[in-house]
């Protein structure tokens, strides 16, 4: 029997859609999550606008991101062939330009990554999709534009969210041995610790810092989505639950801009489709509202926020059109209005 050439990418988006669920080998029997609605377009609540910024050189999925010196990191993921890689592309919002740095270590996708100090800190990630989860720690240094490997994460982890939080580094969930359990890392002594573990397990979900605290946002567990909300206080390490998402979902992104944390795209297994949901989290309030969504559903895509306090957009990178193995260039950006 011939091969098909073209039928590897096909067959490794079935593989993508059967292992991204918790670490489970085939494709989720449960209902989706209550509230998961792809596509939701509810009247916006939060007014500004969408524009498109230069494209991604390579389209990728699976991504993780850091935003260092104004300047956003994006490393690892899949390319549109279906293998993995150690891609490591930088753009520079104020010339809406991007260009090609140091390749990781190893090739990745599904890792997580952070800045602190002016070093990025690339963790986890999946060497061999679904089957070798990396317990490995990279730091590139700009400067050098060299990477040398830290102090591994005490649990292998894939899929989950790292968060940098008053010099220190936040792992959360994820696919990997005591998925609940929260990881810290302090750069400046390479060491880990656990620390208090979250309510219930969840990968493909995102997190941010603001106020001296880490929210964990939405994910999935075995292929379930879930609309879960909680807020972990490094003070106390004991953790708070928090107002439900509007709409439950995995596969998403989020980043901090005026003081709330707005949360983009996402997937849904079991329905085989992709979200254009945008929606704010209010710390102040601990309620949400909607804003104008995404021009283009996407998941396994990352986000971050730059420019000053007044001035800070939202810039969406890469991901995925499609629920699977799908891959995107895009670049779209966020400006709100008065």
């Amino acid at each position: 029997m011939s091969r098909c050439p073209l039928c590897w990418p096909a067959l490794l988006g079935l593989l993508l859609l059967a292992a991204c669920n918790g670490g489970e080998g085939a494709l989720p029997t449960a209902p989706p999550s209550q509230g998961a609605r792809p596509g939701a377009t509810e009247q916006a609540a939060i007014v500004g606008s969408w524009s498109e910024a230069a494209p991604m050189p390579t389209a990728r999925s699976e991504i993780a991101s850091a935003l260092l010196d104004g300047r956003i990191y994006v490393v690892g993921g899949f390319e549109a062939g279906g293998g993995n890689t150690d891609l490591v592309e930088v753009y520079d919002p104020d010339a809406d330009a991007w260009e090609t740095v140091a390749p990781l270590p190893a090739s990745l996708d599904h890792a997580m990554a952070a800045a602190v100090d002016g070093k990025l800190y690339v963790l986890g990630g999946y060497r061999v999709f679904g089957r070798e989860t990396s317990p490995a720690t990279y730091r590139y240094d700009p400067a050098s534009d060299s990477w040398t490997e830290r102090a591994a994460l005490p649990l292998a982890r894939a899929a989950g969210a790292a968060v940098a939080l008053e010099g220190m580094i936040y792992v959360l969930g994820g696919v990997g041995p005591e998925p609940t359990v929260v990881l810290a890392y302090d750069p400046a002594s390479d060491t880990w610790r656990r620390l208090a573990p979250m309510a219930a397990p969840r990968e493909h979900l995102t997190a941010q810092a603001l106020g001296g605290r880490v929210y964990v946002i939405g994910g999935r567990w075995r292929g379930a989505n879930v609309d879960t909300v909680e807020a972990y206080d490094p003070a106390s390490d004991a953790w708070q639950r928090l107002a439900p998402m509007p709409i439950a979902r995995g596969g998403l992104a989020s980043a901090v801009v005026g003081g709330r944390i707005h949360v983009v795209g996402g997937e849904e297994l079991t329905a085989g489709s992709t979200f254009v949901a945008h929606e704010l989290y209010d710390p102040s309030v601990d309620g949400w509202t909607v804003a104008p969504p995404l021009p283009t559903a996407r998941h396994g895509l990352t986000a971050q926020a730059v420019g000053s306090a007044l001035e800070r957009r939202l810039y969406v990178i890469g991901g995925g059109p499609r629920a699977g193995l799908s891959t995107s260039p895009l670049v779209e950006v966020f400006t709100p209005g008065e």
